[in-house]
């Protein structure tokens, strides 16, 4: 258990330098590529830090949750929904006039989904 506590606590300290030193890092490889290959000389090298940044900034951003973050995301994502917009249309008319229940987008005065054709198709009688 030691060596895991020993390995959390280096990669918290070690996050703060291995932002900047990724963001340079790519900066130069970038410069690399464009000036001495096709474009994708350095794809893979980019491919794998940022894999590994990835995982860095995941791990760092676990262990230093605090309350106040919490609370930020909590008044952000349950208490300020302002998406929702299209569920009172659904709830008010479930298989009625509504953008939000046609594949294409758009309904007449009847609610008939409206084509983009510029022949639509004739009822028969």
């Amino acid at each position: 258990m030691q060596t895991l506590e020993r390995l959390n606590r280096a990669l918290l300290a070690t996050y703060r330098w291995h932002q900047p030193l990724f963001l340079a890092g790519l900066a130069v490889l970038g410069t690399i590529d464009l000036a001495f290959f096709d474009g994708w000389g350095t794809f893979w090298v980019m491919l794998s830090w940022g894999m590994v940044f990835g995982i860095h900034f995941m791990v760092f951003r676990a262990q230093t949750v605090d309350e106040r973050w919490v609370a930020e995301r909590t008044i952000f994502d349950v208490q300020r929904p302002w998406d929702t917009g299209h569920i009172q249309e659904i709830r008010k008319s479930p298989f009625g006039k509504s953008i939000y229940r046609t594949e294409l987008g758009r309904v007449d005065e009847q609610g008939r989904p409206v084509s983009r054709r510029k022949n639509p198709p004739t009822e028969r009688s």
